[in-house]
Order: C-alpha cells, then sequence, then structure tokens
C-alpha cells in the first residue's frame, strides 16, 4: 500500500515538473524579444514579441498614452495611478485581445471607453475605486471572456452594462459594497448566460450578505412604475381641444414595501383639429359724408364681411354691404324772388292815363341768409282808355271835369314822384 502511495506520488511529482517547465519555456518563448519599447510615450515600458505585448507595470502612468502601437495585442498597465479611462481610450486597436488596468486608481470610466475592441477576450479592473459602470460602457465587446471587477466600490451592477456581450465565461464581483435589491435586472440577467462558467461576488441586504448567486429577488421591494399613457380622443371635433388620458401605476404595481409611482395618473394635451367652420360677421358700417352741405340729404355707407370673415366652408354674412340713410344739415340759404305784379287801375276813365302796380318778395321769401329780392315792389305802365267826349263850351261841365281831374293827376303823380 504505502509502495503504491510512494509511485502516485512520484508520478505526481513528475507530472508537476513536467508542467511547471513547459510553462517556463513558453513564458521565455513569449518574451524571448522583449526590450525597452521605442514608440513614443512607451521609452519606460516594455515590449516584447515584436512589439505587440507592452509591459507597462509599476511605471507611474497617470493616463493611458495614446497613441499605442495599432499591433498592440496586450496591455499591461497594472499598478499605477490611472484615475479616468476616457471615451475613445482604445477606439483604434481592433487586435486588442487583453488589457489589465487593475491596481490603480480609477474612479471613473467613460461610456465609449472600449469601443471598437472587438477582439478583446479578457479586460482586468480589479483593485480601482470604480462605483459605478455606466449603461453600455461594455457594448460592442463581442468577444469578451473574462473580467475581473473585484475590489472596487461598486454598489449595483445592472444588466444593461453588458448589452451584446454574450460570450463571458468569467466575471469577478467579489468584495464590492453591492446592493442586493439594486440589481434586480442583473439577476434576471444571469440565468440567460449559457456560457456563464464563474461568477463571484457577494450583495448586502436587510443585514445579511448573501452569494450573488444564490439571492432570491422576490424578497426585494419592488417600486411602482406607471404603465402606458391610455389613447383617449380629442374634446373637440374641429379646432383646438384637449386629450384627457390616464395610466395605471402597474408596470410593476408597487410591492413587499416598494414605493408607488411618482406623478400624477391623469394629465390633460392639447390637441389640434382641422379648422371649425367660421360664419361670417359684419363689420362696422363706414362713416361717410351728407350727399349735400345743407338742407336734406343722403349718407351712402358701406361695410365688409370681415368680423370674421368666413372661412372653413362657414356661410358668407347675409345681408347688403351697402345702405343709405338720409341726413339733414341746416337749412339751405334762399334768395328772395318777387311773386307776381298786383293788377292796377288806370288813373283815368278816358282817354289815357297811368296804371299803377306793386308785387311783394315772398316767392319765396329771403332766409337763411340769402339775398332779398332786387328791384322795385311798385311800377307804373301807360294806360289808354277809350276817349273822352268833346265839350260844346268854353268852359262847358266836360271842361271843369276835365280841369277837376288834371288837379288830382297832379296830387297823385306828386305823392310818388
Amino acid at each position: 500500500m504505502n509502495i503504491h502511495k510512494s509511485i502516485v506520488m512520484k508520478i505526481g511529482t513528475l507530472i508537476f515538473n513536467t508542467i511547471v517547465v513547459l510553462s517556463f519555456c513558453f513564458l521565455e518563448e513569449i518574451y524571448a524579444a522583449r526590450g525597452p519599447c521605442t514608440a513614443p510615450g512607451l521609452l519606460n515600458c516594455t515590449c516584447a514579441d515584436g512589439g505587440t505585448i507592452i509591459i507597462c507595470s509599476e511605471k507611474g502612468f497617470t493616463e493611458i498614452p495614446s497613441p499605442l502601437p495599432a499591433i498592440t495585442v496586450t496591455l499591461q498597465f497594472d499598478t499605477n495611478k490611472v484615475s479616468r479611462i476616457e471615451n475613445g481610450a482604445f477606439s483604434n486597436y481592433p487586435n486588442m485581445r487583453k488589457i489589465d488596468i487593475g491596481i490603480n486608481q480609477i474612479s471613473w470610466i467613460d461610456s465609449g471607453a472600449f469601443s471598437g475592441l472587438q477582439s478583446l477576450t479578457t479586460l482586468y479592473l480589479d483593485q480601482n475605486r470604480i462605483s459605478s459602470i455606466q449603461p453600455g460602457t461594455f457594448t460592442g465587446l463581442t468577444s469578451l471572456k473574462d473580467l475581473e471587477m473585484h475590489n472596487n466600490n461598486l454598489t449595483t451592477v445592472s444588466a444593461n452594462m453588458f448589452d451584446r456581450v454574450t460570450l463571458l465565461n468569467s466575471l469577478l464581483l467579489n468584495k464590492n459594497p453591492l446592493l442586493c435589491c439594486t440589481m434586480v435586472d442583473f439577476f434576471e440577467w444571469i440565468p440567460n448566460q449559457r456560457s456563464l462558467r464563474t461568477l463571484f461576488g457577494t450583495c448586502h441586504d436587510y443585514n445579511t450578505q448573501t452569494d450573488i448567486n444564490s439571492f432570491d429577488v422576490s424578497k426585494c421591494p419592488v417600486d411602482g412604475q406607471w404603465g402606458s399613457w391610455s389613447t383617449g380622443p380629442c374634446s373637440v371635433t374641429c379646432g383646438q381641444g384637449l386629450i384627457n388620458r390616464n395610466r395605471t401605476c402597474d408596470s410593476p404595481p408597487a410591492s413587499n414595501n416598494g414605493t408607488a409611482c411618482i406623478g400624477s395618473s391623469t394629465e390633460s394635451l392639447s390637441c389640434t383639429l382641422a379648422g371649425c367652420p367660421v360664419d361670417g360677421q359684419w363689420g362696422s358700417w363706414s362713416i361717410g359724408p351728407c350727399s349735400v352741405t345743407c338742407g336734406q340729404g343722403l349718407i351712402n355707407r358701406n361695410r365688409t364681411c370681415d368680423s370674421p370673415p368666413a372661412s372653413n366652408n362657414g356661410t358668407e354674412c347675409i345681408g347688403s354691404s351697402t345702405d343709405s340713410l338720409s341726413c339733414t344739415l341746416a337749412g339751405c340759404p334762399v334768395d328772395g324772388q318777387w311773386g307776381s305784379w298786383s293788377t292796377g287801375h288806370c288813373s283815368v276813365t278816358c282817354g289815357h292815363g297811368i296804371r299803377y302796380r306793386n308785387r311783394n318778395c315772398d316767392s319765396p321769401p329771403a332766409s337763411n341768409n340769402g339775398t332779398d329780392c332786387i328791384g322795385c315792389s311798385i311800377d307804373s305802365l301807360s294806360c289808354t282808355l277809350a276817349g273822352c267826349p268833346k265839350s260844346y263850351g268854353k268852359y262847358g261841365r266836360e271842361a271843369g271835369s276835365w280841369i277837376r281831374k288834371t288837379r288830382k293827376w297832379k296830387r297823385i303823380t306828386s305823392r310818388y314822384y
């Protein structure tokens, strides 16, 4: 029995020694051509395997040198003082397969820091100060198999960090202050990773430390999330209106003392449909002048169908756009006009005499500052009657009558002339 054990031990020792020798031979072959790097920014580093392997460990770097040789396959950059990995730091190295930037002072990684590394299989970020990883940080690392993030300050890990990362074999998250119930989507992501063989890490919740491989997410509080808004009709059939819509806190509902949804379950949004029919309405009448400057006249006025105008198939204004109104101003000046002459009597009863006549300024009389009639109101015309009888004596009766009439004529004429 002891002989058998001895043989087994000797065989085991032989196998171990063989493995060690082969390993050293392999490493010797890899690093056989190692020497100082000649690229700018890497003069303190060691390059091996034709410059495809760059070893910059413990050189006091505070940032990743740029650019690195395009042929770089492996970057050994551990134990330096890098505090941030900036966007595009490794974007031009499609052949790079391994990056070791562990044991630095990294506290922040830009979301596009590792874009374009489609050949990368190994990434070491362990022993840094990383407290959060941005969504999509590892997007595009379609060949990634080994990821080490242990010994950092991560409190949560989300599934969206690993979008399109489907070949992951090993994920080390141990020695991070992870909070279990902040990682529900990550726990739901784990069972779907068929290539994942090694997952190390613990998380804390309910004052208990639990292996992340065995945590029961059903115990976690679930905060309520709003479902989709309902689709309601517009409150009008034309023009401007409102859409009243609602949503329910059921995607998921709050459970296990999770918080209810924040915000209102109802809201109103403005909606705009085709314009409503607008019937035309008349605007105000225009104010026009009277057609005369005195007396009676007309005012012609108009209006426009513009308050508002008809639109969107509305009816036009009803009625006429023009109108006339009577207007009365101060009386017009009227100049006096003579009436007809009166019919007077001849001043004699026979023979030749004079007819006197008169007229009045009343057809019409002057008014409203019109001028009076022009001319005389009295006139005389000669008149001829039948001849007077002849007398038979020198001073007959007819002669005496004539003398008396002659005297009367003189009195009458003296009254007017």
